[in-house]
């Protein structure tokens, strides 16, 4: 159990990961305890059974949550600790909502760090142009929008942020972790039989060569040149303010750190501060574009737990 747990750790840790650090290291963490002391928990289910679906019908708007570490499906990882929000489950709910003529507004609930990579952009392009002057598509920071899921956020036509709530950490990492000392001392030696020049760079049983750095570093300077593209296509403003160092320039979206609501609105990361319920009443009052139909029911869809 332990050393597949450990297995777990290093392929989580080496793929580039738009999530924000301290839910990371808390991940990490819980799974570092499991590997440690054997300590066991339910196995990740994709639909909790206590999660709701649906919600009584009192307006036009259909509110999408996207709750939990971001993957992409759910044999991605079965195991982090805690249910995670599934892209595909979500792009089929999003579909569903964006094809609906009796859809006068919808609204992403968003509670998520971040996570992978896998089919965020693909997601975020959607949400774009499913965009249009009659039906607003307004995301909610209910109360974190970290990295990849601030990247699906900036795709919809107006960010709002809870009032405890946080958005930003607009960046990538990964992570190599060498072992080989480690092994070494436990008189353990690894051997690779592979073919191709570099099919096993990076492998965490070697120090990490000058060639296998640069390999990663461009790896990941490609998806955060992603990240940032989309960020400020959304956010209507240009790479350069998005790239900004905070500590540089007055004009910056974090260079990698979240903000708080009022803060963040400031900066142009958000648009507003408000709750759930106050932006559900709002779009139902036909106050952002589209004006309402009250007698098209909410629907609440749920992803993550």
């Amino acid at each position: 159990m332990a050393h597949e747990i450990n297995r777990l750790l290093r392929a989580f840790a080496s793929q580039p990961w738009f999530i924000e650090p301290r839910k990371a290291e808390q991940i990490i963490a819980a799974l570092e305890l499991r590997a440690n002391y054997g300590v066991r928990a339910e196995p990740y289910r994709a639909e909790p059974a206590q999660r709701p679906k649906t919600a009584e019908p009192v307006g036009n708007v259909t509110v999408l949550r996207l709750y939990g570490p971001i993957l992409p499906r759910a044999e991605a990882v079965k195991d982090i600790s805690q249910a995670s929000a599934l892209m595909t489950e979500f792009q089929q709910a999003f579909r569903s909502a964006a094809a609906d003529p009796n859809v006068g507004a919808i609204i992403l609930d968003i509670d998520s760090p971040g996570g992978q990579v896998d089919l965020v952009p693909e997601t975020a392009a959607m949400i774009r142009a499913a965009r249009r002057a009659d039906r607003p598509i307004v995301a909610v920071a209910n109360t974190l929008a970290a990295s990849a899921a601030y990247w699906i956020a900036s795709a919809a036509d107006e960010i709002v942020v809870t009032p405890s709530g946080e958005v930003g950490s607009i960046g990538v990492y990964t992570v190599h972790e060498d072992v080989s000392e480690l092994l070494a001392a436990e008189g353990v030696r690894v051997t690779f039989i592979s073919e191709g020049p570099r099919k096993v760079e990076g492998n965490p049983f070697e120090p990490l060569g000058t060639e296998a750095r640069a390999a990663l570093q461009a790896n990941v300077r490609h998806f955060y040149d992603m990240f940032v593209s989309d960020v400020a296509k959304g956010r209507g403003v240009s790479t350069a303010i998005v790239k900004a160092d905070p500590e540089k320039s007055d004009k910056h979206f974090g260079g990698g750190r979240v903000y708080p609501a009022k803060q963040a609105v400031e900066l142009g990361m958000a648009d507003k501060v408000a709750t759930l319920d106050e932006t559900i009443t709002r779009l139902q009052r036909g106050n952002a574009r589209g004006g309402r139909r009250a007698d098209v029911p909410t629907r609440l869809l749920a992803f993550g737990f």
